[in-house]
């Protein structure tokens, strides 16, 4: 099942570059209804019937996770794309849809994160589009965990 980003719960992303996937050519629509997509966790009619596309399932980064995560940023002086990278290790929980890669973890001052060989996996398999893949997922991992809670309305 395919889920909605979430500051609570896991959820579940899909990189908009993913051939399975049917995007309007036009980039204003394009980006609304990745947006739409991302924020609802309805990804049904992007996908291109008969495809599969590659999920990732993310946990959120919050509470003393974030603050750790927001601390080691500062400590390293990390640029744009190690922050990405870092973020996406950190939240991801597995892969749908990625041959026989798996996630694996290892601990990190207390924190779970996965290992490097599934960024590597990513960087080789993305025919050239690793780096933007990683960027794009983990880039909305972070934007999503720095916006905080937000009240109900």
């Amino acid at each position: 099942m395919i889920k909605a980003p979430s500051l609570i719960t896991e959820s579940s992303l899909i990189y908009s570059g993913d051939p399975a996937l049917n995007l309007p050519d036009d980039p204003a629509e394009r980006e609304r209804v990745l947006e739409l997509a991302r924020e609802t966790g309805n990804w049904r009619d992007l996908v291109l019937p008969g495809e599969t596309p590659t999920i990732f399932h993310v946990r959120p980064l919050y509470g003393a996770l974030w603050d750790w995560f927001a601390g080691e940023v500062n400590r390293r002086s990390l640029v744009q794309v190690e922050i990405a990278a870092f973020a996406l290790r950190l939240a991801l929980r597995k892969v749908e849809g990625f041959g026989s890669y798996k996630v694996e973890f290892t601990r990190v001052d207390g924190h779970q994160m996965a290992t490097t060989e599934i960024l590597d996996a990513i960087y080789r398999e993305g025919g050239g589009e690793g780096r933007t893949i990683v960027e794009e997922l983990g880039g909305f991992v972070f934007v999503k965990a720095s916006q905080g809670l937000r009240p109900k309305s």
